[in-house]
């Protein structure tokens, strides 16, 4: 199965402008990761630069709980309760 990610700019990177999309690309790629069982999962794309931004499987963690953080405070509670059950299954 093949998995989408998103290509983003590099100064759209360093400017965090695509904040929303990181976080819904690294929630569901996880997401995706943990239900094969992955080593690592792709998040994005840096456009021009044939550069892919991975996150192995031991950051998950830590990059699940900064997605709760960012959803809680846009107050997007029902992504909240997914990253919830993905903690759990880590």
């Amino acid at each position: 199965m093949t998995r989408k990610i998103p290509t983003i700019s590099l100064e759209d990177f360093e400017a965090k402008a695509k904040k929303p999309t990181m976080m819904k690309s690294l929630v569901s790629n996880i997401a995706e990761g943990i239900e094969d069982e992955l080593e690592s999962v792709n998040v994005a794309e840096i456009k021009n630069h044939n550069i892919i931004l991975s996150v192995p499987k031991t950051e998950w963690k830590g990059g699940l709980e900064n997605a709760m953080d960012y959803y809680i405070k846009r107050e997007e509670y029902e992504v909240c309760s997914r990253i919830k059950k993905l903690l759990n299954k880590l």
